[in-house]
């Protein structure tokens, strides 16, 4: 078999509605998805144009992709059979940590997902790792069919992109959920602070964060700190005063 001309998907979340969706606007064929929710599962096999598989070994595609969450993938993996070509979309999942397979990969999409949100999946960086050569291309190749930015990374490398990834999507978007808290608790207007915050993120295709750093401790403005810190309590106080610190210490160096 030469290539991957299809693909079955495992799995029902929001990387599976996507890549099922971009495969599917691309001309790849998927055969059939599977997952643990029927609705879900019935759902997605609909937007897909696609079949139910019944069972994990009833697959038909070329390639079965597992878009499950990082905790399932070494389970999951572990009821294929061991012949078929497989990949997972973890970040974190090292791949020499599933079982002797013939064709093991990574696919990992190098973003945030929500399933009714639209993307620009041609934009979205791809992570490609495989347990040979050939199933690594293969996989490259099938990557490239839906993304201009796709590159060969290791399990420890692909760590480390997750890693950042947390940082500057989970996190900050813990932040934004804080400052959202803060100002309707006094009866303000969360709108007010949007143009704010894409200004910050728009910075960053222009300048180092580090250069881009503002507010009161790169300044070390030690009184505004310590109104804002007498006005906040409990985990958020302690988030301000954290990063506040780091933010100190960064600038140092």
């Amino acid at each position: 078999m030469a290539g991957i001309h299809s693909v079955s998907i495992v799995g029902t979340g929001n990387v599976a509605h996507h890549l099922g969706k971009a495969f599917r606007d691309v001309g790849i064929s998927i055969s059939d998805v599977y997952g643990r929710n029927n609705a879900s599962t019935n759902e997605l096999a609909h937007l897909l144009y696609c079949s139910v598989a019944p069972t994990l070994n009833e697959l038909t595609g070329d390639l079965i992709l597992l878009c499950v969450s990082d905790n399932a993938v070494i389970d999951v993996a572990s009821s294929i059979s061991v012949n078929r070509r497989l990949a997972y979309t973890s970040g974190s999942v090292p791949l020499s940590s599933l079982p002797i397979r013939t064709f093991c990969g990574v696919f990992y999409p190098l973003q945030t997902f929500s399933k009714h949100r639209e993307i620009d999946i041609t934009t979205v960086p791809f992570l490609i790792e495989g347990n040979s050569e050939q199933h690594e291309s293969e996989l490259m190749q099938l990557a490239s069919k839906i993304s201009q930015h796709v590159l060969s990374a290791n399990s420890n490398d692909r760590l480390n992109y997750h890693i950042s990834a947390v940082f500057v999507n989970n996190f900050v978007n813990h932040l934004f959920s804080q400052g959202k808290a803060h100002v309707e608790e006094h009866g303000l207007d969360w709108e007010v602070l949007k143009p704010l915050i894409f200004e910050t993120i728009g910075k960053i295709s222009d300048l180092d964060p580090l250069e881009a750093q503002t507010g009161p401790a790169v300044r070390k403005d030690e009184q505004t700190i310590e109104r804002h810190l007498n006005e906040l309590e409990g985990k958020s106080k302690e988030i301000y005063t954290l990063i506040t610190q780091s933010i100190q210490q960064s600038a140092k160096k």
